[in-house]
């Protein structure tokens, strides 16, 4: 009787893992298409498209402080992309309503009139709400070479 249970189980089971875990790789890709629309948005000064995906209550941080995206929203227009790529994509599921994606962005452009850093690691926390995926958090840390080694004496 215990060996039928496992085999149910298993046929039961491991389609449904499957499934989920399909679901999860076409989020995965589409939370990386949407960090791509949104410097894009930001690329074309097309607010409304970064309106789209991420959410008005969210906020950003970097080595400058917390912004919340109201505050961004008032100087969207002051960040010029010139090109960025998108690489090293990793897409990590804190449950079904909730993931961070995590990338290194390359580019040129302006903040405020001041060269953007580059390349910088960033990562956008996403909450499914009412079945869009929004981006509620972003961070960005300024990739920096490590220190030289330490002089033998």
């Amino acid at each position: 009787m215990m060996r039928r249970f496992l085999i149910l189980a298993v046929v039961v089971l491991v389609p449904s893992i499957a499934v989920a875990q399909a679901n999860r790789d076409a989020i995965a890709k589409q939370l990386e298409a949407n960090e791509r629309a949104i410097n894009t948005a930001i690329q074309k000064g097309d607010m409304a498209g970064f309106k789209a995906i991420v959410a008005d209550d969210g906020f950003a941080m970097d080595g400058s402080g917390l912004m919340p995206v109201s505050e961004f929203l008032k100087m969207f227009n002051e960040f010029k992309i010139q090109t960025f790529t998108i690489d090293q994509v990793k897409v990590v599921f804190l449950n079904d309503s909730a993931a961070v994606i995590t990338y290194r962005f390359t580019g040129k452009g302006t903040m405020m009139g001041q060269p953007m850093p580059s390349p910088v690691l960033a990562s956008t926390a996403y909450a499914n709400r009412g079945g869009k995926w929004m981006a509620v958090f972003h961070q960005e840390t300024v990739v920096t070479p490590p220190p030289p080694p330490a002089k033998k004496k």
